[in-house]
């Protein structure tokens, strides 16, 4: 995969827009509408949006600029998108339009968002850092959003690797966090608690930033007396949790970059291999049913994709396994390799992003050992819970990945942030 990291440095960041409507340099009006002018000029090429809310975003521009507290607002006229299956009511959506953002539309998804590229009839978002191919999924047109440079940041979700696998397609960061950590839920179950509410951004400044807002400062990776901990570690991890694939050297290379970061600065960092649930089928079901039961009490789209049709029956076949002790039980063996304030350092891919293609039209097992190809290291940290994030190696201009134990957003953001810096400590 050919870096294009260094056009995404260069777009505007959240920081940037909101410090300038703060300080009276650049009105909420005139924010958005550069955003609708970006959409206009650029998503006919990307086709990330599936609505614009021209009227609606200036008005809500408007009615900010009346606001007392507009200096004091953290994301003070900052467009965003909403993924289009989320709407603004959402608590998660009202955080942000609470503390200055504004909504500017909603950005596609594959179909009940199962999967890890994002095509449907007559519809294919792009990647404007390597056209041709996959922003990944489901939060495809999101990151395609961001990256292209139409919003500063971008609303999705993530039940098996939606905001990381975009993420790392389109050289973005992101968070899914632990369950319960950000506000609002994703559908009817988050697909039996895997599933959480996040956001995608041009760097990592800008994440904790909005992390930081969405918790309630809560998780406040920002304050800079707050460094990583003494007896922080590094565990390094290049192996898949699929059996028998491997990553890309290039990948694998990333990883390692990473993890030299860490070394160099005189933390420990041991490469292991992690115990990942070898039993597939508990985490297969979560998904599965999710889908089946966004179709049997959602409502019916009006062509069913046959790939979704054969993932509903798998799902309702399954249902019946879906218990708490299996989780459990996996969730205590990562644990035990990561204690205290331990990380861990995967790849974020295996491969290039796939070409775009009709994915909605081919067979469910050939869109399933796809995704498997390309991202196999996102979905185990829905499945167990733990948080996990995606950040550019700037060395290689490549994705990573890291997680930690449950709960530990702020050493893993001040983590992520130290090799978004290329070593510096903060």
């Amino acid at each position: 995969m050919t870096s294009h990291t260094s056009a995404i440095r260069d777009l505007p960041t959240v920081h940037e827009i909101a410090a300038q409507v703060r300080e009276g340099k650049l009105s909420p009006v005139d924010s958005v509408q550069r955003s609708l002018d970006a959409i206009s000029r650029l998503d006919g090429g990307v086709h990330a949006f599936r609505e614009v809310w021209a009227g609606r975003a200036l008005q809500a521009a408007r009615d900010l600029e009346q606001r007392e507290d507009l200096s004091q607002l953290p994301l003070a006229g900052v467009p965003f998108s909403l993924k289009e299956n989320t709407v603004p009511e959402n608590p998660f959506v009202r955080q942000l339009t609470n503390a200055g953002a504004i909504a500017v539309g909603t950005t596609v998804n594959p179909q009940f968002c199962t999967w890890g590229t994002t095509t449907l009839p007559g519809l294919t978002v792009d990647n404007p850092t390597l056209p041709g191919h996959t922003p990944g999924g489901s939060s495809g047109g999101s990151a395609a959003a961001v990256a292209a440079g139409m919003v500063p940041f971008a609303q999705g979700n993530d039940g098996m690797g939606s905001l990381r696998i975009p993420a790392a397609c389109c050289g973005l960061s992101t968070l899914k966090s632990t369950p319960g950590i950000m506000p609002g839920r994703v559908g009817g179950t988050d697909w039996f608690g895997m599933s959480v509410h996040g956001v995608l951004t041009v760097n990592n400044e800008d994440l904790c930033l909005i992390t930081k807002v969405l918790t309630d400062g809560l998780v406040d990776a920002e304050n800079p007396a707050k460094t990583l901990p003494e007896n922080f570690a590094v565990s390094l991890d290049t192996t898949a949790p699929v059996f028998g694939l491997k990553a890309a050297p290039e990948y694998v290379d990333a990883a390692q970059q990473a993890a030299k970061v860490f070394a160099d600065n005189g933390f420990v960092v041991t490469e292991k291999k992690m115990p990942y649930p070898l039993n597939p089928l508990p985490m297969l079901a979560r998904w599965t049913a999710g889908v089946a039961d966004q179709l049997r009490y959602g409502p019916r789209p009006d062509h069913l994709e046959w790939r979704n049709r054969i993932h509903a029956r798998i799902g309702r076949s399954l249902r019946f396994i879906i218990n708490d002790r299996q989780v459990v039980r996996d969730r205590a063996r990562i644990e035990r390799e990561l204690p205290g304030d331990t990380i861990l350092i995967t790849p974020a891919l295996a491969k290039t992003p796939p070409r775009n293609r009709a994915w909605h039209r081919m067979p469910w097992i050939v869109n399933l050992l796809s995704n498997l190809r390309f991202t196999p290291y996102a979905s185990t940290w829905n499945y167990l819970g733990f948080p996990a994030g995606i950040v550019v190696e700037p060395v290689s201009g490549l994705p990573v990945q890291l997680i930690a134990r449950p709960t530990q957003e702020r050493i893993l953001l001040t983590a992520m942030e130290t090799i978004a810096s290329g070593g510096r400590i903060v």
